[in-house]
């Protein structure tokens, strides 16, 4: 009886939270349920020490991209998307009108991984059409991986930072499959714009916040619109909006 109130409170409760706001957030403490084979667990392991590694100053943003970029490269695709227990979240994900669903995960069960991350993580879900929508990144170095679905994705280099825009430099631009992945830091594609190209699909996505010394600002999303004037050297004017207006027209 008990357990039986306690998911229907829970249903009840993301039911709410579904319901509200542009990008939609799932709690899911059981949704990384399935056992972790040694090869995955080496692999988060691996995750969370690179991660440590960029918190502590002991690697630059930059090479910490790349490191990311090759371990994300190296991982069992088919392992982590079991692991993830992706076919059930699937039929279970209630997509937002706009923009993308963001997915909790716990990894608090994987042997080896301490109880408090330096990183964030999660899983975002689009239907076709609906985009992870145009933002960059003030304090935060993240990193995308396909598990599921097509996309298109693009990012810029945060050339100048103003007041009330950025100007930005086209970098990538191009159809990303599952097993491919992207990077962002403050120094090096810092913005980034994902738009779903199948009918439903799924990036996982770690961030780590409040890792650059050198930034007075705390760790947040901007949100922009890169479909600015553009400038001299091929550089676009993008403006900084709320999430809404940002959801308005790109999610």
């Amino acid at each position: 009886m008990e357990i039986e109130s306690r998911r229907s409170f829970n249903k009840t409760m993301l039911g709410s939270l579904l319901a509200y706001g542009l990008i939609e957030t799932l709690s899911a403490g059981d949704l990384f349920a399935a056992a972790v084979k040694p090869v995955l667990a080496k692999w988060l392991r691996e995750l969370v020490e690179l991660s440590h590694d960029l918190k502590e100053h002991k690697l630059k943003d930059i090479d910490f991209q790349a490191k990311l970029e090759a371990l994300y490269k190296r991982v069992d695709l088919a392992e982590l998307v079991r692991f993830a227990d992706l076919d059930r979240l699937a039929e279970q994900v209630k997509y937002p009108a706009r923009g993308a669903a963001n997915l909790g995960l716990d990894l608090s069960k994987v042997e080896g991984l301490p109880k408090r991350l330096v990183f964030g993580k999660q899983i975002f879900a689009c239907k076709k059409g609906r985009s992870i929508v145009p933002h960059g990144h003030d304090n935060m170095a993240t990193g995308f991986i396909v598990l599921r679905g097509d996309w298109h994705g693009r990012h810029y280099d945060r050339v100048e930072d103003n007041g009330d825009h950025y100007l930005i430099k086209p970098t990538i631009d191009r159809a990303f499959k599952p097993g491919e992945c992207s990077t962002i830091s403050d120094h090096k594609d810092n913005v980034h714009w994902f738009k779903a190209d199948s009918e439903t699909a799924f990036i996982f996505n770690i961030h780590v916040m409040g890792y650059n010394l050198e930034s007075t600002r705390s760790a947040r999303r901007v949100y922009v619109d890169p479909d600015g004037p553009r400038a001299a050297g091929g550089l676009i004017v993008a403006k900084k909006v709320s999430s809404a207006e940002c959801h308005r027209k790109y999610g």
